[in-house]
Order: C-alpha cells, then sequence, then structure tokens
C-alpha cells in the first residue's frame, strides 16, 4: 500500500470518527436539554402563587377565579388561559374575558361587565337585560321593585329566557332600542314600556297614559312629537283627557279623547 493511500485512508476514518463524535455529543446535549427543561416545568419555580382580577364591579373577583378553574399552586406552563377565559365568561355578567400568563408565577384575568339596562316582567316573572338584549339574572318580585331600571312588560314569549342567553324577541329588543335613545328627561316621565311586539311597542306615562310608538324607526321624529304633545302640553294632553296617544306614523298623529 503506497503511503499516498494510508493517508486518503487515515483522513476518511477521522472524519467519520469526527462525525460519530459530533453526533453522539449532539444527542446528549438534547437529551439534556430535555431533561433540563422537563425538571424545570416540573418544579415549583413556575407553580401559580397570584390571581389578578381586573374589570370586575358587580360580580366579586372570588366567584371569577372559581369559574376559571384555576388554583394557586398550579403548574404555569400547564394552565390553558383559554380553557379558563372560557369559564369566567360563562358568567352571565361577564361580556368579554382575558386571561394572561405572567411568568413565572402570576395570572391576569381582564374582564368587562355588561350594563343592566331594563327590567321585563311577564306572569310573575323578573328578568334583567343589558343593552344588547342579555339576560343577566332573574329576580324575585321583591327584588325587582329595588331595582331602579326602565321597565318592560313583555309577551310569555319573551320570558322564555335563562342568564346568559340572549333575547330574539322583537317586542323587547325595540323597547331596548328606544330605552337607549331616551335621556334622564323623558325617561322620568314614563312609567313602564309596554312591548307585546316590535309594532305595538308603546310608552305608559306615569299617569298611565298609552303612547304608542311602534317600530324603533324615525325615532327623532316621534320623540320630538311625544316633547311638544305630552310634556309641553300635559295639562291639556294627559290620561284624564285622553284613552291613547299614537305616534307611529308620519303621514299622522292620532289623539283618541275621552
Amino acid at each position: 500500500m503506497t503511503t499516498r493511500n494510508t493517508s486518503a485512508i487515515y483522513r476518511l476514518r477521522v472524519r467519520r470518527l469526527k462525525r460519530a463524535f459530533i453526533t453522539g455529543l449532539g444527542v446528549i446535549l438534547i437529551a439534556s436539554a430535555g431533561y433540563t427543561g422537563y425538571a424545570l416545568a416540573n418544579s415549583s419555580f413556575f407553580e401559580l402563587e397570584e390571581i389578578k382580577v381586573e374589570g370586575n364591579n358587580t360580580i366579586a373577583r372570588d366567584e371569577l377565579v372559581a369559574l376559571s378553574g384555576l388554583r394557586i399552586g398550579d403548574n404555569l406552563l400547564k394552565v390553558s388561559c383559554d380553557r379558563a377565559a372560557r369559564g369566567v365568561a360563562s358568567q352571565p355578567y361577564i361580556k368579554d374575558a382575558d386571561v394572561t400568563r405572567v411568568l413565572p408565577n402570576r395570572i391576569e384575568i381582564k374582564v368587562s361587565e355588561r350594563t343592566p339596562i331594563a327590567l321585563i316582567s311577564a306572569e310573575g316573572r323578573h328578568l334583567v337585560l343589558d343593552e344588547n338584549g342579555y339576560c343577566l339574572i332573574e329576580v324575585g318580585p321583591v327584588a325587582a321593585e329595588s331595582w331602579t331600571l326602565p321597565s318592560i312588560r313583555c309577551s310569555s314569549e319573551g320570558m322564555s329566557l335563562s342568564p346568559g342567553e340572549q333575547s330574539e324577541d322583537k317586542g323587547i329588543m325595540a323597547a331596548l332600542t328606544l330605552i337607549k335613545k331616551l335621556d334622564p328627561f323623558f325617561l322620568e316621565n314614563i312609567l313602564e314600556f309596554d312591548a307585546p311586539s316590535a309594532e305595538k311597542l308603546a310608552v305608559i306615562n306615569n299617569d298611565g297614559l298609552p303612547v304608542y310608538f311602534g317600530l324603533p324607526e324615525d325615532l327623532d321624529r316621534k320623540l320630538q312629537n311625544y316633547e311638544e304633545l305630552l310634556i309641553k302640553n300635559r295639562e291639556k294632553c294627559n290620561a284624564d283627557t285622553l284613552n291613547y296617544v299614537d305616534i307611529r306614523y308620519d303621514t299622522q298623529i292620532t289623539l283618541n279623547w275621552k
């Protein structure tokens, strides 16, 4: 064997040994990193020590934490923030919920709450709704009287709601649209809203006079007519002189005199 062949074989063996060494070293490093990562992930370093809740004004912090399913001592790396957020959002008062990890040992829960805007009633039941028609809570007759919210009389079908569900009743939704349009000046003159349907939506004044508004359309005109007839001219137009007032149509205003 020539000197040249011996040198080539030697270099080939060296290259193979280098590759084997590098491969073996890589396997050792990967295994070591994996073990270190596993040990770190399961160590007390990432144990949950603090759960911070922001944005809640109505619902107690402890209730939201319980709904999240989070517990002090949980491994922060194994917590599902999406699942925790869905749990928090299952509370009817919660509009949006966001759950975030703050390494190494804190969770932040940020919520926005729904705002009660009206109380709907029928057949002895009373439900509190937000502006989008979501049912927040059912209350008893005594508790219903303590709520200083506009009251809506609706059909029995409109009461087929459970907390967390959104109303699809057109009469209720028409009443909510009107309530959102009214300022305190108008609301002071209103006893309740009668909403058997959107077309028959009526405002019941404090003196008991029904005023038909109908569909939540052209509300600026209707409110102007209401103010001119029944607020500025209330001495003449009231429950003692009228059976009802109909301002649903822009072609005419109906005053049904007694």
